[in-house]
């Protein structure tokens, strides 16, 4: 199987870390990578016995601001997955996201022998952006098949373009229950509430830092922001520096960390202050790890943090204000109450993100692409 994922270049990057946990478990097909990046995860790819081909891009600057490197880029990954098709066999291609899509779209169609295709999306649109109905109505009709990260983001997809997407699932991503282990609320810690992700206007921290943290400061509860932060070139992140600096010690920026396992441990609430998202991977986390999650009401969080009447967090609304800083506070003063939502999110993890379900439900769909490879009764291996 051939997947095509491309990297930001942000340290943050949950489709990426959802891929690899996908790549790294399948027992029924050996992936074969295509990024664009030589970076330290490309090496970690590599170190797992992943064999990985580099392929530079530009063409996520845009066909009007580089439309040169845009046509070079679309050749390139023409001729790399083209040569990568023939020389291993693959009979599908696994795009880990619009644009990889698109780049690998043309020569998997053009292919001697029959290929499928198959896209995961891992993101929402913008609320503030007028929905290209026509170009996503085009991208799904492509796709042999379509992955969502949950049943609220096929549905919220399905609204934005009228019309339903056929050949779907709503297949979960994996959490690493080694590394996300339930802990208990730390004993004598200060009140804390981690917010994880880039420094981003996407990641909604500034109405965070305005609205929310200077409540929560006044109830001594310090803001951790966790997420790659560059207050140099960034206004976004500039404003961010500015709005909290009248709150001293109560806010910390925390820079990238790959340490979010300990983060999440020191902390009593995870918080999610997005303006839109597919699925928060540290959402998932966090309820692997007991820990109750204070969400805006983006794709996915009434799915997760209320499965089957079991709350395991509180969704407020996309224009929080004083509903998430009164949920945070609750939580962070109400330890029973934060001990039994986080209990419920243990159970509910365990049930949705378990690795060798996920790992099956993408499988089945490989499978049912292209049918059962060659060993399948063996569970060897195959492209």
């Amino acid at each position: 199987m051939l997947v095509v994922a491309l990297q930001t270049g942000a340290g943050a990057n949950g489709g990426i870390a959802s891929l690899t946990e996908i790549m790294r478990s399948l027992d029924r097909y050996r992936p074969v990578l295509i990024t664009n990046l030589d970076s330290a995860l490309t090496e970690k790819w590599r170190a797992e016995g992943i064999e990985v081909h580099v392929v530079p891009e530009q063409a996520s600057r845009g066909i009007r601001k580089a439309p040169l490197a845009t046509a070079m880029t679309y050749w390139r990954y023409f001729r790399a997955v083209r040569r990568i098709l023939n020389s291993t066999g693959a009979r599908i291609v696994h795009a880990n996201d619009p644009l990889a899509f698109q780049l690998a779209l043309t020569p998997v169609r053009v292919a001697r022998r029959s290929v499928r295709l198959a896209l995961n999306v891992r993101d929402t649109l913008s609320p503030d952006r007028p929905v290209p109905r026509k170009r996503y109505r085009w991208l799904f009709a492509q796709a042999d098949h379509t992955f969502f990260l949950s049943q609220d983001m096929r549905s919220r997809w399905e609204q934005a373009i009228d019309r339903p997407i056929a050949a779907a699932s709503a297949t979960y991503s994996i959490v690493d229950f080694e590394r996300f282990r339930t802990t208990p609320l730390p004993d004598e810690a200060p009140a804390s509430v981690l917010v994880s992700g880039v420094i981003c206007v996407k990641k909604g921290q500034l109405r965070y830092l305005e609205k929310v943290a200077p409540r929560l400061a006044q109830a001594n509860i310090v803001s951790w922001l966790s997420g790659d932060f560059d207050d140099t070139n960034s206004d976004y992140a500039k404003a961010c520096a500015e709005a909290a600096r009248p709150l001293g010690e109560h806010v910390r920026f925390l820079g990238y960390r790959s340490d979010i396992p300990d983060l999440i441990a020191g902390a009593r609430v995870v918080c999610v202050a997005s303006r839109y998202e597919g699925l928060m991977r540290t959402m998932i986390e966090a309820m692997a790890m007991g820990r109750p999650v204070v969400s805006t009401a983006v794709a996915s969080a009434r799915e997760m943090l209320a499965v089957d009447g079991r709350p395991a967090g509180t969704v407020v609304s996309l224009d929080f204000g004083d509903d998430m800083a009164d949920a945070l506070i609750d939580l962070c003063s109400d330890l029973g109450k934060n001990s039994a939502l986080g209990a419920n999110g243990a159970l509910i993890a365990r049930e949705l993100f378990e690795r060798r379900s996920v790992v099956e439900a993408y499988q089945q769909v490989y499978d049912d692409l292209w049918g059962p490879p060659p060993n399948h009764k063996r569970r060897s291996k195959s492209s």
